[in-house]
């Protein structure tokens, strides 16, 4: 089975632990993940109680908020995560999945097989195991996080990112110019359209240069010369 698989069939239900990503939030707060410590003179636990939060914690949705432009763009981000992750981690009986909305990402929970295994395992492996799963998801999410491709469909599609991200740049003329390249360019990377209606770029993000009203319609004659805003 692949480590990371989109289906057809959709999938709501099923998951242990629901989570909406908040960028501006630590992911390791959102996530509520539970590791495991063994402490000298104390009951480690039962196997049985181990396993169990293993369980629980294996069981993870991550909903995005809105949806990948195409389930090509997700896949490729993903290849990427895992090409970078998956060496440093012995995670085999780890695998994600998420279906043609492509606006979530879940960690699917073990399977009978999979439970039995962690049967054979002592205490201390037991602990091991969960910790290292629970880092490697907590990695997962902060490399996604953190990806050109997720931040961009961020910027374009989720609302309360975007009025947040240029909010804290509108009193900086310098820093409002680079967030508005940077709006063009991810609306470009995104969607493949080179050019924007002016209403548009007035909607989504002129509300920020209120400060710098002036920047803001120099930009946008700027980006009209070049072809990537028009005048409906």
């Amino acid at each position: 089975m692949k480590k990371f698989t989109i289906t057809n069939e959709s999938c709501t239900t099923g998951f242990f632990e629901h989570v909406t990503l908040d960028l501006a939030k630590p992911i390791e707060d959102q996530l509520r993940r539970r590791y495991l410590h063994v402490r000298k003179g104390s009951d480690p636990g039962s196997p049985r109680e181990l396993i169990k939060i293993i369980e629980q914690n294996s069981s993870l949705r991550i909903s995005f908020g809105w949806s990948f432009e195409s389930s090509a763009v997700y896949n490729s981000m993903m290849q990427e995560c895992l090409d970078e992750l998956i060496p440093k981690f012995s995670v085999s009986n780890v695998h994600m999945v998420s279906d043609s909305r492509c606006d979530w990402l879940g960690f699917l929970p073990f399977d009978c097989f999979e439970k039995e295994l962690l049967s054979e395992y002592s205490i201390y492996s037991l602990i091991e195991f969960n910790n290292e799963l629970v880092k490697f998801q907590t990695d997962v999410i902060k490399f996604i996080s953190t990806h050109k491709s997720f931040l961009q469909h961020s910027l374009i599609r989720n609302d309360e990112y975007r009025f947040k991200y240029y909010k804290v740049r509108r009193k900086d003329p310098v820093a409002l110019s680079e967030a508005f390249q940077y709006y063009i360019e991810s609306v470009k990377d995104t969607t493949g359209i080179n050019s924007i209606p002016r209403s548009f770029v007035e909607e989504f993000i002129g509300c920020h240069f209120l400060h710098h009203p002036d920047t803001f319609f120099e930009l946008v004659e700027f980006f009209m010369l070049k072809g990537n805003i028009y005048d409906k």
